[in-house]
């Protein structure tokens, strides 16, 4: 049996339950979950809190596999009844729960503590469209009042 646990369906299911869970109510598509998800991850390139993961020589690389990951973790989390899809005109959206809230509370393992106050951070800095551009060449989010709209990660 071969069981992924680093960026494993689960685990990666779990980033995203806390993204929605500190942007609840909103709803968020892919894309921005993607890009939160880099944040999370690697907050301190972002003038954060420690990060989570190491710093990746590759970034683009990371983003190319990780919608795919991405949506095997939300799949996961759907069938758990923690993350509700929303589609619409506007397009596919995930929010979390009624019961995302009561779930997390119940995990007590240090990660997740440090999950939730990352996508504290990240959702309160960063998933409100006015503070954020997206849409340079490599698709990072940059800070709009950044010189030239270069990224701030270093």
């Amino acid at each position: 049996m071969n069981l992924q646990t680093l960026n494993g369906p689960l685990e990666v299911g779990l980033r995203q339950l806390t993204l929605l869970n500190s942007a609840f109510p909103r709803a968020l598509d892919l894309a921005t979950l993607a890009s939160l998800d880099h944040s999370l991850l690697h907050s301190a390139d972002l003038g954060g809190p420690a990060s989570l993961h190491p710093a990746v020589p590759n970034y683009l690389a990371e983003q190319a596999i990780k919608r795919e990951l991405i949506e095997h973790g939300l799949q996961v989390m759907i069938r758990a009844g923690l993350i509700d899809l929303r589609i619409s005109a506007d397009g596919i959206f995930y929010a979390a729960s009624e019961r995302a809230s009561p779930f997390l509370k119940l995990l007590e393992a240090r990660y997740v503590r440090e999950l939730k106050e990352r996508a504290d951070w990240v959702v309160g800095q960063y998933s409100d469209a006015q503070e954020m551009v997206q849409g340079n060449e490599d698709n990072r989010w940059v800070q709009p009042d950044s010189p030239g709209g270069e990224d701030p990660t270093p």
